[in-house]
């Protein structure tokens, strides 16, 4: 149960790193707003590993960093238009989709079995995005809710992000086991970070003086990063990926309430109850899975 602490140390700050983001970098075209949060965090992941020293580091990661680094990258990408194009309460919590897309990379790749209360607490957290969405199930059309997800954009590119990132949470729990978790997690987040925001300086779709203009957002949103990824390359280290990231996804509860103190999201009844669900699940795999 030791891990359940960081897992959600991740839930919430990836929380607020989402809400800190859009409510005071949200006016800027994506690629600015990435600069600005990866461009501010870059340095604190850069004195990190140089307050550690060099640092031994399996021959796994730097296999692992070739493919989860184009795969972060487009994650990243698509998450943030999902949060800058539509309400927090309604994209973040289908992000809860990602443990049940890890199920079959999660038995591929790293042989875990999820239990059988395992696997229910998974299909509750699928569960909870049906009633997330339920004002939709109009003339008891009990689809209708999965299909408003397909046609709202920023529910779709939330749910392509959840997708993305079952790959990606598997692949980062072989790198945090090539050496000292935070060391690792750490190095890969220079690296990604340098190479997104190199590449967006180079390509002219941002420029450096983005990050003058906003240096106390950019700060916050990127110290709300940096304390995210500590937790994530603690917990996963700790317990089978797919339940460390169901209690991740917790942050969709957590977002719904930011979304209706800080951005007035409406239908927050309906969507508290899905996160409620999703909830309920994750606590299922936490006591019996």
């Amino acid at each position: 149960m030791l891990w359940f602490v960081p897992a959600l140390g991740t839930a919430f700050f990836s929380a607020l790193e989402a809400a800190v983001t859009k409510r005071w970098l949200g006016h800027l075209t994506r690629c600015d707003m990435l600069a600005c949060l990866l461009g501010w965090s870059w340095p604190f992941f850069a004195a990190y590993i140089l307050m550690m020293g060099p640092a031994s580091l399996a021959p796994a990661f730097w296999a692992g960093l070739t493919v989860l680094l184009p795969l972060n990258i487009v994650g990243t990408f698509v998450q943030y238009e999902a949060v800058r194009s539509a309400p927090l309460s309604l994209t973040m919590p289908l992000m809860a989709f990602t443990p049940a897309f890890m199920m079959p990379v999660g038995v591929l790749v790293l042989g875990e079995i999820p239990s059988l209360f395992g696997l229910g607490g998974i299909l509750l957290v699928v569960a909870g995005s049906w009633v997330l969405n339920a004002d939709s199930a109009a003339g008891g059309d009990m689809l209708a809710p999965f299909r408003a997800i397909l046609r709202e954009h920023g529910s779709r590119m939330a749910l392509l992000a959840s997708f993305i990132w079952a790959f990606g949470a598997v692949l980062s729990k072989t790198l945090a086991l090539s050496g000292d978790p935070l060391y690792a997690g750490a190095m890969f987040f220079c690296i990604h970070n340098a190479v997104l925001v190199l590449g967006l300086f180079l390509s002219g779709r941002s420029s450096p003086r983005v990050l003058l203009r906003h240096p106390v957002s950019g700060l916050v949103s990127g110290l709300m990063l940096v304390a995210h990824i500590a937790c994530h390359y603690t917990a996963i280290t700790m317990v089978a990926a797919a339940y460390m990231i169901a209690i991740k996804r917790l942050n969709g509860i957590i977002s719904v309430g930011i979304g209706g103190m800080f951005f007035g999201d409406a239908g927050l009844r309906m969507r508290l109850a899905g996160a409620g669900i999703m909830a309920a699940g994750a606590a299922v795999i936490v006591l019996w899975g």
